[in-house]
C-alpha cells in the first residue's frame, strides 16, 4: 500500500475492527421482533460497505491485500484467545466457563470466516471493480447494492453452514440464515448513501480514482505492482493516466 494515501491506514484498521466484532458476536443470538438472528448480522453490512469503498477508491489490488490482512488478523486473534483461555487459572477463579462459552469456538469461527471471505468478500470486490469499468465509474450506489447483495449471500451461506451446523438444529440454522441475509439486504440501502459520499470525498482528498484495467483478479495472487489507474490532479482537475 502506498504511503501517500492519507486515509487508507485508518480505513484498514476500521475494516479489521469491524470484522473482529463479527467474529466475537457470531454466536450471540438476538431477537428482531418475531425473528432470531446472530448479533453479527447487524455489523456485517458495514464490513461489506467498507470493502466496497476501498475497492472503489483504491482498486482491487489494494482491496485484495486488505482482505488477506483481515483473514490473517482474525486467525491471530483466534489463536491467541484460544491459547490463553487454555492456560490454567487459580482455583478460586470462577469465570473460566464463561470464557469457554463465549470464545471457545473461535478456531471454528475463524476457519468458517476464512472460507466465507475467500468467496464472498472477493466476489464483492471483483463485482465493484468490474462494474466500475462497465459503467464508466458511475452509479457507485447501484454497484455497491448489487455487489454487497451477491457477496453477502455467498458469505452468509458458507459462514452459517460451517459455523452453526451441528450447533443448532437444521430448521433453526435455515431460519438464522434467512433472517440474517434479509436484514443485511435491508440495511444495505441505509448504508449506501453515506458510503457513496465517503467514496466521493476520498477520491477528491486522495487525488485518486482507480480503474482496474488488465488486473489479475485471482484472490491468491500476491503481486504488489500498482494498477493502471486514473488519478485526479487536485489542482487542475485534469485526468492523468498513470502506469
Amino acid at each position: 500500500m502506498k504511503a501517500q494515501y492519507k486515509y487508507l491506514n485508518l480505513l484498514t484498521m476500521l475494516y479489521m475492527t469491524v470484522k473482529l466484532i463479527t467474529v466475537v458476536l457470531i454466536y450471540k443470538i438476538i431477537s428482531l421482533g418475531p425473528f432470531s438472528a446472530s448479533a453479527s448480522t447487524l455489523v456485517m453490512p458495514l464490513w461489506f460497505v467498507m470493502g466496497d469503498v476501498i475497492a472503489e477508491v483504491y482498486g482491487y489490488k489494494i482491496a485484495r491485500q486488505i482482505i488477506w490482512m483481515a483473514i490473517i488478523c482474525q486467525f491471530i486473534f483466534a489463536f491467541t484467545c484460544t491459547t490463553l483461555i487454555a492456560v490454567p487459572s487459580p482455583g478460586g477463579w470462577l469465570n473460566q466457563e464463561a470464557y469457554n462459552q463465549v470464545l471457545g469456538n473461535l478456531p471454528r469461527v475463524a476457519l468458517a470466516s476464512f472460507l466465507a471471505i475467500v468467496c464472498g468478500a472477493f466476489i464483492n470486490a471483483y463485482a465493484i471493480s468490474k462494474w466500475k469499468i462497465l459503467l464508466k465509474g458511475k452509479y457507485f450506489w447501484l454497484r455497491s447494492l448489487g455487489a454487497s447483495a451477491i457477496g453477502e449471500l455467498v458469505f452468509t451461506i458458507i459462514a452459517y453452514v460451517t459455523e452453526f451446523l451441528g450447533v443448532v438444529p437444521l430448521s433453526n440454522l435455515l431460519h438464522l440464515m434467512a433472517v440474517s441475509y434479509a436484514v443485511k439486504v435491508i440495511l444495505n440501502p441505509v448504508l449506501v448513501v453515506p458510503s457513496a459520499i465517503l467514496a466521493f470525498l476520498l477520491k477528491r482528498i486522495e487525488g485518486i480514482d482507480v480503474y482496474d484495467f488488465n488486473v489479475n483478479f485471482n484472490p491468491f495472487s500476491i503481486s504488489l505492482n500498482e494498477n493502471v489507474f486514473k488519478k485526479q490532479d487536485p489542482i487542475s482537475n485534469a485526468i492523468i493516466l498513470n502506469k
